[in-house]
């Protein structure tokens, strides 16, 4: 079931949990066995995932990666608004 939110509190969310990967990577780099360390990063990543499919099914692309479809003919990243209009 997708996330319904409105737009700061999503990208706050996607914030929060993008800090907590970039510091658990710190953690895996010098605890590359540690096996509650990854499976918390599985679930972080998943659950980023979730938010940001979220925040562009609602307000569209994050990222230019997030604009890429498999099969597409054509380039959408200039579709809608751009990420800062509209806030």
């Amino acid at each position: 079931m997708p996330i319904v939110m409105c737009k700061h509190p999503l990208m706050m969310r996607i914030m929060e949990i993008s800090f907590t990967m970039d510091d658990l990577r710190l953690y895996l780099d010098t605890h590359p066995n540690c096996k509650e360390a990854l499976v918390y990063f599985d679930e972080l990543q998943e659950q980023r995932r979730a938010a940001v499919d979220a925040y562009e099914a609602q307000f569209g692309p994050l990222t230019m990666y997030g604009n890429v479809e498999s099969g597409c003919d054509n380039w959408k990243w200039s579709y809608g608004p751009w990420p800062w209009q509209n806030y």
